[in-house]
């Protein structure tokens, strides 16, 4: 009895083993059925999105940048300063009928501002035809003149000339009027600031800021002197920086004056008051030492209007 029991168990075990075999392999089966239509319906879907990109791409060109209706037609340019239009589009690089809408407008704006002269550019379209462009300038506040060699003749020597505007900006001159300048100052009567070292003058490349310390102290002057009783009557010729902590002007009729780098409004008004002072006798300044604060030291001259006067009298008494 135990032996039929144990035969029948065998059997019913191997029964059990086969019936799992069986259905494992047929889970196998539905799984590969279900990959290869998952494959197949993947497969389908990349074609699908591989033809519409195709479509779009074709269609996007056709009806987009190769449209003629997109051409440009009009390159608006304008800017605050004297930078001609022509100049300008050599910049942006844009030219009548390239397709507006395939323009890349941060290459535009960025390759016009990497001039030196330009401040900020603003670049936009307008359907269908137009595109914008507006510039604002740096301006010129002082000019820097330093001599180099040109040749290998004593007299082979070429003037450099570079600009620089409120921040100490360098930037090459552009013959015409300074756009700053109430009166429409040419731009080559800007102060010239000297007595700068020539390994320093090295450094000062147009597009990049002066870091020279004396050099923004200059800079400082000159727009106090604009906000004070001197701008408009008194001509600023040269500010000199040879001389440790003096910034030493030559104005326009051949009068000196030294400045301390600091408290310069204060410097200013005094200056005014002296000069109102000697105008009452007819005197101009011809040399002014302001960087002290006690007993002033001036040396005066004749006013040059007076002194021209009296040039004409002699002249006529001559005759």
């Amino acid at each position: 009895m135990v032996f039929r029991a144990k035969r029948r168990n065998s059997k019913s075990g191997r029964k059990k083993l086969l019936s799992v075999k069986v259905q494992s392999q047929q889970a196998k089966r539905e799984r590969l059925r279900w990959l290869r239509s998952l494959s197949a319906l993947a497969a389908a879907i990349a074609g699908i999105i591989a033809v519409c990109w195709q479509g779009g791409a074709f269609a996007l060109n056709r009806l987009v940048y190769e449209n003629e209706s997109f051409s440009v037609r009009q390159l608006d340019y304008r800017t605050d300063g004297i930078i001609s239009v022509g100049q300008l589009k050599q910049w942006g690089g844009v030219s009548s009928g390239d397709n507006l809408l395939k323009l890349d407008l941060l290459r535009i704006k960025r390759d016009i501002e990497l001039a030196p002269r330009v401040k900020a550019a603003s670049v936009e379209r307008f359907l269908p035809d137009t595109l914008q462009v507006r510039v604002a300038e740096r301006v010129p506040m002082a000019q820097i003149w330093a001599w180099q060699r040109d040749g290998a003749g004593v007299t082979d020597y070429d003037c450099v000339r570079v600009q620089l505007d409120e921040t100490g900006h360098v930037m090459s001159p552009i013959d015409g009027y300074s756009v700053v300048a109430p009166e429409k100052q040419a731009e080559w009567s800007l102060p010239v600031v000297s007595g700068i070292d020539l390994k320093e003058l090295k450094s000062l490349a147009p597009g990049r800021p002066a870091g020279l310390p004396k050099l923004r102290a200059a800079l400082g002057l000159i727009g106090e002197f604009r906000r004070s009783p001197l701008a408009g009557v008194v001509d600023l010729r040269v500010i000199d920086l040879s001389q440790p902590r003096i910034l030493r002007v030559t104005t326009g009729d051949g009068g000196q004056v030294d400045l301390s780098t600091d408290r310069l409004g204060r410097q200013l008004n005094r200056w005014a008051r002296i000069r109102a002072h000697g105008q009452k006798f007819g005197l101009a300044i011809e040399t002014v030492d302001l960087s002290v604060t006690n007993n002033v030291p001036v040396r005066w001259m004749l006013s040059p209007t007076i002194a021209e006067d009296i040039k004409g009298d002699r002249n006529l008494a001559g005759k």
